[in-house]
């Protein structure tokens, strides 16, 4: 049985972190949780008060419908493009 891994996971044999890499990876997760959390609550918390109209619906309907499914897939979109960028400055 192997000891030794074939490809590199930020992690080295004994299953340490490497370095700088790995602290900025887990950052950058960090602040999109944190990003993908007020995306969630905010809205929800002030949906009494977002009481006028856009585009001729209420506009904490159009939040829930439109806004934040198209924020989270910006939040997708924005960490694969940072991830793909990641690897080339490693």
């Amino acid at each position: 049985m192997p000891t030794s891994r074939t490809h590199d996971s930020g992690r080295d044999s004994a299953g340490n972190t490497s370095g700088p890499s790995w602290a900025s990876n887990v950052r950058r997760i960090a602040v999109l949780l944190a990003l993908w959390a007020a995306l969630t609550i905010l809205p929800v918390y002030f949906g009494p008060r977002l009481s006028f109209s856009f585009l001729g619906w209420p506009f904490s309907y159009w939040m829930a419908a439109y806004g934040v499914p198209l924020a989270f897939l910006l939040i997708v979109v924005g960490y694969a493009a940072i991830m793909n960028g990641a690897g080339d400055t490693d």
